[in-house]
C-alpha cells in the first residue's frame, strides 16, 4: 500500500485540522463521484427502456395505421357491394312464377 503524504510536508505551518478537512472533502467527492456514476447507470437503462417502448409504440402505430387503411378501403368498397347485391336481390324478385294444380305452391323456372 503506498502512503499519502501529508500536506503539512508540502506546506510547513499548516494545522492539521485543515489536512483533515481536506481528507474528508476528498473521501465526501469520492462517494459522490460513485453515487453520480451509480445514477448514471440508472439513467441509461431508463433510457433503454423508454427506446423500446417508443419502438414498441411505433410499430403498434403502423399497425393501426394499416387497419385503418384496410377499413377506409372496406367502407369504400361497401356501396359496390350494397348496390350488387340489391341487384342481385332485384333479380331474384322478376323469376317468373306458376302455379301448380294445387294452388298453394309454387314452381320456380
Amino acid at each position: 500500500m503506498r502512503t499519502v503524504p501529508r500536506l503539512y510536508e508540502f506546506f510547513p505551518g499548516i494545522c492539521l485540522t485543515t489536512e483533515e478537512k481536506v481528507r474528508k472533502n476528498l473521501s465526501q467527492d469520492k462517494k459522490n463521484l460513485s453515487q453520480v456514476k451509480k445514477n448514471l447507470s440508472q439513467v441509461k437503462k431508463n433510457l433503454s427502456q423508454s427506446t423500446k417502448n417508443l419502438s414498441q409504440s411505433t410499430k403498434n402505430l403502423s399497425q393501426s395505421t394499416k387497419n385503418l387503411s384496410q377499413s377506409t378501403k372496406n367502407l369504400s368498397q361497401s356501396p359496390k357491394n350494397l348496390s350488387q347485391s340489391t341487384k342481385t336481390l332485384s333479380q331474384r324478385d322478376t323469376i317468373p312464377v306458376k302455379k301448380c294444380i294445387c294452388k298453394r305452391f309454387f314452381l320456380y323456372q
